[in-house]
């Protein structure tokens, strides 16, 4: 058996060894040697070379993340398209068992004043003018213009409109405008007929307006609003007696303000302590106009009409 005995002076040995690396590492450049020279200058080329692949690969200069990018597109729209042409037996079953139904070849003006005009009548609709234009465009561009002006009441002006779906060519409302004018609508519509395509027919009931996204209790809360309807009650209380009346605009400076009223005989303009009707205008300001008759007052406001 033997034992080894390490003296207390280890660590303290140690420090000879640390010292002459610190003086060898104080050495002067000029008085290194080649080896350690190349040995060094090795050493900053792997640095050097590692932060610039390491940026080259960052800024992706060489374009390699930008091509795989590229390459997964790729893969996914040949995945689609696959996938469409899988479909398309089946969507050529589905247009085979549509009926052909085309309108005339001859199809002229006359024909969009007539299936017009009879869709009116079928609505409930009555037509004042009917203005058909010139034909723009060529082939499923094709459109002829028509204007017209109709009175009639809400119910049958959506009877009108979900009607256009129905006729044998497209025609498409892109100007709809109404105004309530006494017990009726008068309604100012211009519609683009297009004689070389087919409307989607839809249901006549009220349930194709419905969103089918809605389960079978939402859909039983939709209701339809007539927004024409002339109000039973009144905000500032029972006035059965008083005229009909809905502010569509104000005009108001320092001196003195003028508020627009749509009335049953059409639109005229009124100052504070002007009468109308049998009410006396009593207040303007920037959003309101206040009526009074009697010892009842009512307030239009540009938000809601009474």
């Amino acid at each position: 058996m033997s034992t080894i005995f390490v003296g207390f002076g280890g660590a303290a040995n140690q420090r000879p060894i640390l010292s002459a690396l610190i003086k060898r590492m104080r050495v002067p450049l000029e008085a290194w040697s080649p080896r350690r020279r190349w040995t060094v200058a090795l050493l900053i080329a792997l640095a050097v070379f590692a932060l610039g692949a390491h940026g080259w690969i960052v800024a992706d200069l060489g374009g390699i993340a930008s091509s795989r990018a590229a390459l997964r597109a790729s893969v996914e729209r040949l995945a689609e398209a696959r996938r469409t042409l899988a479909q398309l037996p089946a969507l050529r079953a589905q247009v085979a068992a549509v009926p052909a139904v085309r309108p005339p070849a001859a199809w002229s003006s006359a024909d969009d004043v007539r299936v017009v005009s009879e869709l009116a009548a079928r609505s409930g609709v009555t037509l004042l003018t009917v203005e058909p234009g010139a034909a723009i465009g060529e082939g499923a561009q094709s459109e002829r213009p028509l204007q017209l002006a109709a009175r009639t009441d809400f119910v049958h002006l959506m009877a009108f409109l979900r009607g256009l779906s129905d006729l044998p060519v497209l025609i498409v409302p892109v100007d709809v405008t109404v105004k309530r004018v006494g017990d009726s609508l008068a309604v100012s519509a211009a519609l683009r007929v297009f004689s070389a395509l087919r409307p989607v027919a839809s249901s006549s009931s009220a349930a194709a307006f419905v969103d089918e996204s809605l389960d079978a209790d939402d859909q039983e809360d939709v209701v339809f609003f007539d927004p024409f309807a002339v109000p039973s009650m009144f905000v500032g209380g029972d006035l059965p007696d008083v005229s009909q009346l809905r502010l569509v605009g104000l005009l108001h400076d320092r001196v003195r303000g003028l508020a627009l009223l749509d009335t049953a005989d059409g639109v005229t303009t009124v100052a504070s302590g002007q009468q109308i009707g049998t009410e006396r205008v009593t207040g303007l300001d920037a959003l309101s106009v206040t009526l009074a008759k009697g010892g009842a007052t009512r307030t239009l406001s540009l938000t809601e009409a009474s």
